[in-house]
């Protein structure tokens, strides 16, 4: 994958984690799908910084 496309995966996931975690501990929306959320958002995260860091600068 394309470094430059990585960076926007790890920008966008980023943005919508700290949404959910605003969401949930400072407007205190307590829900089990809020705690599911930032749990998968928090993989997909350090999926796409994996994926950044092995990705090919010339593609």
């Amino acid at each position: 994958m394309n470094k430059n496309l990585s960076r926007i995966a790890v920008l966008m996931i980023s943005v919508v984690l700290v949404v959910l975690l605003y969401q949930t501990f400072i407007l205190g929306q307590y829900s089990t799908y809020n705690y599911l959320a930032i749990i998968a958002f928090v993989v997909f995260l350090f999926i796409s910084l994996y994926d950044m860091r092995n990705a090919d600068d010339n593609e």
